[in-house]
C-alpha cells in the first residue's frame, strides 16, 4: 500500500512539473525535528504582466532536520520556455532554520532564517546577469484551537552585483492565516509580497493575497518520534507515519508590478 502510495504522488509530481508553469510561494514555518525529511514541489502559475506572457519556473526543495533546533534545506529551480516542454536549470539557494520557541510546546513558535540563493542568466539574454541575493529574518507562529496564525518577515539583499546602481535592498514577507476543519482538510488566506528599494529608483514592489486550501494524510509508518508510557507505565516507543501534504490556491495582485492572478500548489511528502 505505502509503495503504490508513493509511485501515485511521484507520478502526481511528474505530471505537474510537465504540464503547468511555476514559482515557489510558501510560507515557511517555525518548529524543526530532528531527524524530519521533507520532499517539496511549489509551484504557481500566473500571467507574469497580466498581458499573455507566463512565467515558467519550478522549484524542487528537500529539508532535513539535523537536530532539534535547526534545519536545513537546498532547493533547485527549472525554467520552461514559453510554448516548450523543455526545462532549463536556473537556480540553487540553501536555507537554514534556528528554532528558539518550539511551537508543541505551548502553542507559540519562534524561529531565525537564511537563505542563499543564486539565479542565473538566461542562455538566451547575454545582456542578463547571474544574481545571488541573501535573506536573513524572523519566523513567527501561534496555534490555538483549530486556527493557525504564521508569518515570515526577512531582509533580502542582492550580493552579486559589483556595480552599485545595480544592487538592491528590499524586505520580503509571508504570512498565513489558516482554520483546521477537520484532520485532513484546512481553509485559510496567504499573502506573499516584497519592497524592495533600487538605488535607481524604480517601483518593484509587489504583494498578493488569497485564499487557499490544505489536505494532509498520513500514508505508512516512519521512523520512531518519541517514547510514551503505556497502561503499566512502561516505555513504549511512538512511531508517525509518512505524511503526504498538499496546497492550493488563487491570489490576487495589489499593486501594478503584481500579477492579477496566481494560482499556487504545493505538494509535500514527509518521511
Amino acid at each position: 500500500m505505502l509503495s503504490k502510495a508513493c509511485k501515485l504522488t511521484a507520478a502526481l509530481i511528474a505530471m505537474l512539473l510537465w504540464s503547468f508553469p511555476a514559482k515557489a510561494l510558501e510560507v515557511e514555518e517555525a518548529g524543526v525535528e530532528k531527524g524530519d525529511a521533507e520532499l517539496v514541489y511549489e509551484g504557481s502559475y500566473t500571467d507574469e504582466n497580466s498581458e499573455g506572457v507566463y512565467e515558467h519556473e519550478h522549484e524542487i526543495e528537500a529539508e532535513l532536520g539535523i537536530n532539534d533546533w535547526l534545519k536545513l534545506a537546498l532547493g533547485v529551480g527549472f525554467e520552461e520556455e514559453e510554448g516548450e516542454r523543455d526545462f532549463d536549470f536556473s537556480e540553487v539557494e540553501i536555507a537554514a532554520t534556528i528554532e528558539i520557541v518550539d511551537p508543541e510546546q505551548g502553542g507559540t513558535g519562534l524561529a531565525l532564517f537564511t537563505r542563499l540563493s543564486k539565479e542565473f542568466a538566461p542562455d538566451e539574454e547575454p545582456d542578463e546577469e547571474d544574481v545571488s541575493t541573501f535573506a536573513i529574518g524572523a519566523i513567527a507562529e501561534q496555534h490555538f484551537n483549530n486556527w493557525l496564525i504564521r508569518g515570515n518577515l526577512f531582509y533580502v539583499t542582492d550580493i552579486d552585483s559589483e556595480e552599485a546602481e545595480n544592487k538592491f535592498d528590499g524586505i520580503e514577507y509571508a504570512y498565513r492565516i489558516s482554520y483546521q476543519l477537520n484532520e485532513s482538510f484546512g481553509l485559510g488566506v496567504e499573502g506573499y509580497g516584497q519592497s524592495i528599494s533600487p538605488d535607481e529608483g524604480d517601483d518593484e514592489d509587489t504583494h498578493m493575497v488569497g485564499p487557499v486550501i490544505y489536505y494532509e494524510r498520513e500514508l505508512g509508518n516512519r521512523h520512531e518520534r518519541h517514547s510514551v508510557k503505556d497502561d503499566d507505565g512502561d516505555d513504549d516507543d511512538e512511531e508517525e507515519g509518512m505524511e503526504f501534504e498538499a496546497q492550493l490556491g488563487v491570489l490576487f495582485g495589489t499593486t501594478d508590478e503584481t500579477a492579477d492572478i496566481t494560482f499556487k500548489w504545493n505538494l509535500g511528502l514527509e518521511f
